[in-house]
């Protein structure tokens, strides 16, 4: 593998000047490219003090990806934590992102040829997703290769960069014209893209003193219905979820059942097994083919209702997906212009656009109340509530509520994010400076769109006498909802280079740098929306810009022949933030000959994303809340006068801005090895520690629900006696009504440490008449992940576990599996070319250790059937059999082959078959991902550590003009 980089005076100094990661080159010859191949003393003598990750273009044909996205799956360092677009993903649907360490998607900085992109228009409330770089946006077929910086960054960065920066850097001086087509599709015809690129290019800029380069890309992706992806643990989702075991999909449908008032006004229409004979009515119009007989192997507990009942099917598995159809489009161009002997001008044009098309299931009605909202807060719930009397309602003497699909509304959205950027600038020498200056701009839109949501002025006619049948006939009972979103970076910067006196080892070098910038977003709902007049949807609403401005320095002191020490450090101003100061210090020590250590000390700040600090924000529907006022410990059982639906209660939930939020901090360190014992063997072994504190999120349910007694203004509950939960004595207690709101401000609250171990080895050998094989192996391997939520909070290394489940006191749901690691061989012989690839991902256990301060003396499975042994009551026991299958209660590791083979015997034609998961080795089966209180199939596996593609083929061809 080829390691690129610019030259420049200070090794971190190398994203100051170029868009490399890294630059080392006299101030004579800022734009010299030094081209390091591996070799034992260059690659020693121009390792820089900080670990970088290189992925060539070479690299990436072989991994056989077709997106960004899938490009960053085969680097070990990317954690489970990033946001796939295959599938609907709510507030960060149609965006894809990378996440480092596992220190989030917001604490990764993502570069565009050592420039930043502008964040996507979004405002995800959930932790780590506050800033979205969309690689959709990126053109995989325009890359020349993607330098991974492995270490806190803020020094040279600024803001976003403490787990690491990913810098994506284009291909330059082209020369040429090419055209090139793909198609990829697993061996069942599934998870099928298609796509064509082009590239031209004209000049060179030694001889011709100017180069164009313009290359476009489209490509297209189909629909897979969720119940085709069967190269996971089919039989095991089948077994112990109940999932497409059954043609059971909800209960739901357009044959209405009717839930009777438990009391006069309370609006209490909940049903247990107890009263259901007495308040639950059923419609049985649909085909005796349709109706079922509900059961807990359908993912019903064996509390529900409908364990034992008859009902109308109506099969929600045609709308699920494993992956949802698109489309992508890209423009990249790049020109550089002579000015004389010492200057040039360059110039970058790109637009993107991306479309997602997610199916969705029917509008439903039920029986609880459902928030709304208005820009500003909570609208006018709504429960469909008949009197007496109503034509629907079966019962004569009571208030009915009413649970039904209205079939003929379409739950589908259409995504489309668009992003144009433009950079001007000019670099060059002036009396022994180096100087590099470029005006960006850079600006994403989005449009989301909800084919079809209910109208409350009309779905309100329910409750005043009109049928469900003329309510499903009424034109105006649905419209489209479609919201709009701008965010945009205007920024300048310039930098400066030099050398200057002597020491033993040579001249010092010296960086300097000033960099403007003004970030803006405004997220607009629809009106209907924003006056509350939209059933059961979410406001994102929010104007805001800031102005940054930040300063930086950098200093390279070889002190002698084999020991140079790097310096940087900046300062950045945020609005309302005192200026914030970072260093950054690393050494590079040349012990012998192809040995030599080197290592880094940082310090590091994410400042509060402007969705953070500005008014407004996201609303949310909050799910699955176990409300422990309402329910039993066993998280199962309701306590007497609340229902089951309390134990996974939904509730609406508000957040907003904090004008008071400071910078998340960090320190960073790592210490390294570089081993190159031979000109063909190359070994490097990197230790790793980062640390932030004061992380920003936004409050959770579960911290306000465990928290109630501290903080009861964060808890809003029905205050209708007849609603609250009743004592041993039949007395109801105060305060124990239904959660109607969960309030969830931003804060700076605990705090996250990753510790672990990047290793890589490289050999090269000449095999004479038989070719050349090429072989390297990159892993990460983690020794520690520890979270506490809030500052003083105990914490406990979760590293191979599921943060939330091993420690039960942790609301994060991060999966992380110890090692990580990918072995690639290339062989090339003539016109052959042959690689083959193992990627493993380790396993994670499922099992719980620790609830905060209290340790348990016997670890025990959270999913299961409940055994007296267990420490707490309240394990998961919707998979029942699980630790029949599954004793060591874990998900299993995943070994998975590729093999490739290109062919260039064809005069200007190149022609390539990759096979990535050659063996079809199925994603492993993970409980966590099988189960829904809505009894809605899921995945099934994790799709932050696996694929649920099997056995995947892609064919490409290139044509070289």
């Amino acid at each position: 593998m080829q390691l690129i980089l610019k030259t420049s005076v200070v090794a971190v100094a190398a994203a100051l000047a170029s868009p490399a990661a890294f630059a080392q080159a006299p101030a004579s010859q800022p734009s010299q490219t030094v081209y390091i191949t591996g070799s034992n003393l260059k690659r020693v003598d121009k390792e820089g003090t900080s670990p970088v990750q290189v992925v060539t273009a070479q690299d990436i044909k072989d991994t056989g990806a077709q997106t960004v996205q899938q490009l960053m799956r085969f680097v070990p360092a990317i954690g489970s934590d990033s946001n796939y677009d295959s599938t609907d993903g709510g507030f960060s649907r149609g965006v894809a992102t990378a996440s480092l360490r596992g220190l989030s998607s917001t604490s990764t900085l993502i570069l565009l040829n050592g420039r930043r992109m502008t964040p996507s228009a979004y405002a995800d409330p959930n932790d780590g997703n506050s800033t979205l770089y969309d690689l959709n946006s990126i053109p995989i077929s325009a890359l020349d290769r993607v330098e991974i910086l492995k270490d806190g960054a803020s020094a040279v960065y600024g803001s976003d960069a403490i787990g690491g920066v990913i810098n994506f850097i284009t291909k330059s001086n082209y020369q040429g014209a090419e055209l090139s087509a793909r198609y990829s599709a697993n061996d069942d015809g599934e998870f099928a893209r298609r796509g064509a690129s082009g590239a031209w290019g004209k000049g060179d800029l030694d001889t011709d003193g100017y180069n164009v380069f313009v290359t476009v890309d489209v490509s297209k992706r189909d629909r897979t219905a969720l119940r085709d992806a069967t190269d996971i643990a089919f039989e095991q989702y089948q077994q112990l979820n109940g999932r497409f075991a059954t043609p059971y999909g909800s209960q739901v449908s357009q044959y209405p059942t009717f839930y009777r008032e438990s009391a006069p006004g309370s609006r209490n229409f909940g049903v247990t097994r107890a009263n259901a004979d007495q308040r639950l009515r059923t419609t049985l119009g649909c085909d005796p083919s349709e109706q079922l007989v509900g059961t807990t192997q359908m993912g019903f507990p064996a509390t529900s209702v409908w364990v034992g009942r008859t009902f109308c099917n109506y099969d929600l598995t045609r709308h699920l997906e494993a992956q949802s159809a698109g489309k992508d489009a890209v423009l990249m161009s790049r020109g550089v212009l002579k000015l004389g002997a010492n200057a040039r001008a360059f110039a970058e044009v790109a637009y993107a656009r991306s479309e997602r098309n997610y199916t969705g299931s029917p509008l439903t009605l039920g029986q609880s109340s459902v928030n709304n909202f208005t820009a500003t807060g909570v609208a006018d719930p709504f429960q469909a509530i008949l009197e007496i009397g109503h034509p629907d309602n079966p019962f004569p003497n009571a208030r009915a509520s009413v649970g039904y699909r209205f079939v003929n509304t379409d739950g589908g959205t259409d995504i489309i994010n668009k992003s144009a950027r433009l950079l001007v600038g000019a670099e060059g020498d002036f009396r022994g400076w180096s100087w590099d200056t470029g005006l960006l701009w850079n600006r994403s839109e989005k449009e989301d769109t909800y084919r079809d949501r209910l109208y409350l002025p009309t779905l309100r006619k329910l409750n005043t006498g009109t049928t469900l049948a003329q309510l499903a006939a009424d034109p105006t009972l649905t419209q489209a909802v479609t919201n709009t979103g701008q965010a945009s970076i205007l920024q300048w910067d310039a930098k400066a280079n030099t050398q200057f006196g002597q020491l033993p080892g040579g001249p010092m070098g010296l960086a300097l740098g000033v960099e403007l910038r003004r970030e803006k977003i405004k997220l607009d709902p629809t009106p209907d929306l924003a006056a509350g007049n939209i059933y059961a949807l979410v406001n994102s609403i929010i104007d805001g810009e800031r102005d940054v401005k930040s300063a930086f320095v950098e200093l390279r002191t070889p002190i002698l022949k084999n020991l140079e020490m790097d310096f940087a450090g900046r300062a950045d101003k945020y609005p309302s933030i005192k200026t914030n100061y970072v260093p950054k210090v690393g050494f590079k020590w040349t012990a012998i000959d192809g040995l030599a250590f080197r290592g880094t000390y940082a310090k590091g700040f994410r400042a509060p994303a402007l969705v953070q600090v500005t008014p407004g924000g996201s609303q949310v529907f909050l799910r699955d809340i176990f409300d422990r006022r309402r329910c039993e410990p066993d998280e199962r059982t309701p306590k007497p006068g609340a229902t089951e639906v309390d134990c996974a209660k939904s509730a609406a939930g508000t957040g907003g801005a904090n004008p008071d939020l400071v910078p998340e901090k960090s320190r960073s360190y790592s210490l390294g090895l570089i081993y190159s014992p031979s000109s063909s063997l190359d070994f490097l072994v990197e230790y790793f520690r980062i640390r932030k504190e004061g992380e920003v999120v936004q409050g959770s349910a579960f911290e306000a629900i465990k928290n109630e007694d501290r903080f009861p203004e964060n808890v809003v509950r029905d205050q209708n006696p007849a609603n609250f939960v009743t004592d041993a004595n039949g007395t109801p207690i105060p305060n124990t009504g239904p959660l109607l709101m969960v309030r969830l401000p931003w804060e700076n609250q605990g705090s996250t440490e990753v510790r672990g171990i990047d290793f890589e080895v490289r050999h090269r050998a000449r095999l004479g008449e038989w070719g050349a094989l090429s072989s390297k192996l990159n892993g990460t391997y983690m020794t520690h992940y520890s979270l506490a939520q809030h500052p003083g909070d105990i914490e406990h290394n979760v590293v191979g576990g599921n943060a939330g489940i091993y420690d039960w006191n942790l609301s994060s749901s991060i999966d992380v599996p110890r090692l990580k690691f990918n072995l690639a061989s290339v062989w090339t012989r003539g016109d052959h070319a042959v690689n083959a690839s193992v990627n493993y991902v380790g396993s994670v256990s499922l099992k719980r250790y620790v609830n905060g301060t209290t340790v348990y003396e016997q670890p025990f499975c959270h999913y299961g059937t409940a055994k007296p042994t267990d420490a707490e009551p309240n394990r998961n026991g919707t998979v029942p059999l699980y630790e029949d299958y599954y004793p060591d209660c874990k998900i299993d590791p995943w070994v998975t082959v590729g093999l490739g083979y290109t062919y260039t015997g064809f005069k200007n034609l190149m022609l390539s078959l990759n096979i990535q998961n050659l063996f079809d080795k199925r994603a492993p089966y993970d409980p966590g991902q099988g189960i829904s209180t809505s009894f809605v199939p899921q995945n099934g596996y994790n799709e932050g550590l696996h694929n649920n593609y099997g056995r995947y083929f892609t064919v490409s061809a290139r044509y070289t003009f």
